[in-house]
């Protein structure tokens, strides 16, 4: 899937909308409650969420193609409605390359969306100043942003040094910021890692996530990740012992893309 993001700014975010939901709804199914709305096309999905002076909206979809027509019918209903404002639709991708500038929001990203049934308490202990490292590299990172904020994170790269093991590639600390929840980021982090790992001759991805975990587990299920080994008791928590899971997922060709 391919996802992109729109912010738009407005001081009557729950009447766009409202107004786009109404439309719209009466050729395609659609759905609106308090704070959202959702719009579903037969070639792809549109999310819209409303805040405090403005609302985003996330298109998702299986081709650029399908993606551009989602876009194109939102963004000219919008429009048509907006007779009194002026508003601005500008499409980015959801996910994009990580760069070094966003070591700060990651980091704060890091410490605020981390949980004690989601990794080991013993690598909260030493305060860290920077989110990047030897270990952990701006290239092999891909971020979610909306609006200019980063709201979501994932690194995938090489998990084997040797040749024999070039085309298996590893998932780490997927990152999403609480207020981001239900909008689809995760799978958006998960899909553009597996085009970006694809797109670098991977044809299998594996990952570890601490049984604790489900929320973590039902959405690697979701995106066609299996079970291949359980190390039972592997780790001790807070008293109790946890095991510790490894996924994967072959990927398809259609999986293998860029960015």
């Amino acid at each position: 899937m391919i996802y992109t993001t729109a912010r738009v700014v407005t001081d009557r975010p729950h009447r766009y909308i409202k107004q786009l939901v109404s439309h719209m709804g009466r050729k395609v199914p659609a759905e609106l409650d308090e704070d959202r709305g959702s719009i579903r096309f037969s070639i792809g999905s549109c999310l819209l969420v409303a805040s405090t002076g403005h609302f985003d909206m996330i298109v998702k979809a299986g081709t650029a193609d399908a993606v551009a027509a989602v876009e194109d019918s939102i963004t000219g209903h919008l429009l048509r409605f907006a007779t009194k404002d002026t508003l601005t639709v500008d499409w980015l991708p959801l996910v994009r390359p990580a760069a070094a500038e966003d070591d700060a929001a990651l980091l704060a990203l890091d410490r605020a969306a981390w949980t004690a049934g989601s990794g080991l308490p013993s690598t909260r202990v030493e305060e860290r100043t920077a989110y990047f490292n030897e270990r952990r590299k701006p290239e092999t990172h891909l971020v979610a942003a909306l609006g200019g904020q980063v709201i979501g994170a994932v690194s995938v790269h090489r998990t084997n040094p040797f040749p024999e093991g070039a085309h298996v590639f590893g998932l780490w600390n997927l990152l999403v910021a609480g207020q981001a929840r239900r909008m689809s980021v995760a799978s958006a982090l998960l899909s553009a890692a597996e085009r970006r790992a694809g797109s670098q001759g991977a044809t299998k991805i594996g990952l570890r996530v601490l049984a604790t975990n489900t929320g973590a587990i039902r959405l690697y299920e979701q995106h066609g990740y299996a079970v291949e080994g359980r190390y039972v008791d592997e780790f001790l928590i807070d008293d109790s012992y946890v095991d510790d899971i490894s996924m994967g997922k072959r990927l398809t060709p259609t999986s293998q893309g860029t960015v």
